[in-house]
């Protein structure tokens, strides 16, 4: 297992650079169109990275294995198939976790660097005078942690799909069932759904840090659940695959 998630962080490493370079991107555009939005629109960055670095590094993950025949080599090696599976998840979980803290950490810095306008402002203070405040840093992490937390929830959905039907086809796959979510997740945010009435209660402009820190953490074990089956399928479909 240790042999197998080193080998996987070989490679992860590798994509850094260009996934980090895309993030950063990222961040600084939609932090920039956000910041006059005041405190709230500055963690729009860190969510919108902490969403796509869980869907990057799996769909980069399986693009490195379609090339040069790595994923043939691989299974040539003294690993079993369950540990070339749990690492992967380990992998993908381990570098998401990290894009989330470097992605909030940049968006809690930023936030005193901008007034109400979105004018870059200094010294680092925010529009009232005063240091930024620790109901901002607990509510932008705990967002971002929630987008990281859906979006891995997405990508042990779409996992299994890698590991039984290849890069490609899987991709083609992967983008179709990430739609139906989509279309899935805008029907149950409608108006008119009483279930996205109650979520606007519990979260809305001054939500309370217990109640978002209990929506993350039912979200979280929401996940591992997930992730533990997901595994666990994956792993079934890739023992009896023909490489």
């Amino acid at each position: 297992m240790k042999r197998a998630f080193m080998s996987e962080l070989a490679i992860v490493r590798t994509l850094v650079p260009s996934i980090a370079g895309v993030g950063l991107f990222i961040f600084v555009v939609l932090t920039l169109a956000n910041a006059s939005d005041g405190d709230s629109g500055m963690s729009a960055g860190a969510c919108a990275v902490s969403a796509m670095s869980p869907i990057m590094v799996m769909s980069s993950l399986a693009g490195f294995d379609n090339q040069n025949g790595w994923e043939r080599y691989r299974a040539t090696l003294p690993l079993s198939r369950k540990d070339i599976i749990c690492a992967r998840y380990l992998s993908i979980i381990a570098f998401s976790a990290v894009m989330t803290c470097a992605a909030a950490l940049l968006s809690i810095v930023s936030i005193p660097l901008f007034d109400h306008t979105g004018i870059l402002a200094l010294p680092f203070f925010d529009h009232t005078g005063m240091p930024s405040t620790g109901q901002v840093v607990f509510e932008t992490t705990i967002a971002s942690t929630a987008s990281m937390l859906i979006s891995l929830m997405m990508v042990f959905l779409a996992q299994p799909l890698f590991f039984r039907f290849g890069h490609m086809e899987a991709l083609r796959l992967s983008v179709g069932l990430f739609a139906l979510l989509g279309c899935l997740a805008m029907a149950t945010l409608s108006s008119s759904n009483p279930i996205s009435n109650w979520l606007m209660s519990i979260a809305g402009a001054n939500p309370d840090p217990v109640v978002l820190g209990c929506l993350c953490a039912g979200i979280a074990v929401l996940a591992l659940a997930l992730c533990a089956i997901s595994c666990t399928v994956s792993t079934k479909v890739y023992r009896v695959r023909d490489l």
